[in-house]
């Protein structure tokens, strides 16, 4: 099975996505569209569109710190294709972010590629937005956690910067139209009515978690073995007892995931 993971390149973005996206959309046959990116910052450093507005796309990007607002506004005050707003995305019914959408000038219209980038309470944003789902989401989830754990962490423990695994997600991806197609840092979900178009690419959880540890170590296959089975014993004591001893080294201070895999 092909990987879309070899066409990882960054331009702005953190961990190739710039390149999975452009090949994405190649695939897809979309030159051009609508985007939306909260936790903007600038809407330049780290970002998974600034690329795409490079290349004539329209969008919105969101971000809540009043300074960091201020420079985003100051790199697109020139441009009428793109919005900027001040907001905090969450998931309540005022500050969802389908409710925010809905009070800015792309109201009613739809939209090719979504990246929501929170740490943490990626999921819970993502369980509340249904009205303007695009065809493709990139979204932070977990490395250090099992991808096969289906529990979800609740929110106490994920507002400390805690994601939740690539099982979770691609659940609810799935109760949405979606299905995981690759995961760089950060997982690529694209709706079902696209998923012929890459019955090359298209893996289980597992061998999208192997793939990424793949690319990651490469060309050490060993040191991936090592670290899937970290990650995915078959058996769940020991899993649970080596993600701990990995969340205490990698997280000392971090008393809440310690208390949950306890």
């Amino acid at each position: 099975m092909d990987s879309l993971l070899k066409f990882k390149k960054n331009i702005n973005s953190q961990n190739g996505e710039d390149g999975i996206i452009e090949e994405l959309f190649k695939i897809m046959n979309i030159q051009k569209g609508h985007f939306i990116e909260f936790g903007a910052w600038d809407g330049k450093s780290f970002s998974n569109s600034y690329k795409l507005f490079e290349e004539g796309w329209s969008g919105i990007y969101i971000e809540a710190d009043s300074s960091k607002y201020a420079d985003l506004v100051n790199n697109f005050k020139s441009y009428k294709n793109i919005t900027c707003l001040r907001e905090y995305v969450g998931f309540s019914n005022n500050d969802s972010l389908d409710a925010i959408i809905d009070r800015s000038n792309y109201a009613n219209k739809s939209f090719d590629f979504v990246s929501i980038d929170v740490d943490g309470l990626d999921y819970f944003i993502f369980d509340k937005y249904n009205k303007y789902l695009p065809k493709v989401i990139c979204i932070e989830v977990n490395s250090g956690l099992c991808p096969l754990l289906s529990e979800v962490l609740p929110t106490y423990i994920a507002e400390n910067n805690v994601g939740q695994s690539i099982t979770v997600m691609s659940m609810k991806a799935a109760e949405k139209g979606y299905f995981p197609l690759c995961y760089s840092g950060n997982l690529f979900l694209v709706k079902n009515e696209y998923k012929h178009l890459f019955k090359n690419y298209v893996k289980s959880v597992e061998e999208i978690y192997m793939d990424f540890l793949n690319y990651i170590v490469k060309p050490d296959l060993n040191l991936s073995k090592y670290l899937f089975e970290l990650y995915c014993s078959s058996d769940i004591n020991t899993r649970y007892k080596r993600q701990l001893e990995q969340f205490r080294y990698i997280f000392p201070d971090n008393k809440f995931m310690a208390t949950f895999l306890q």
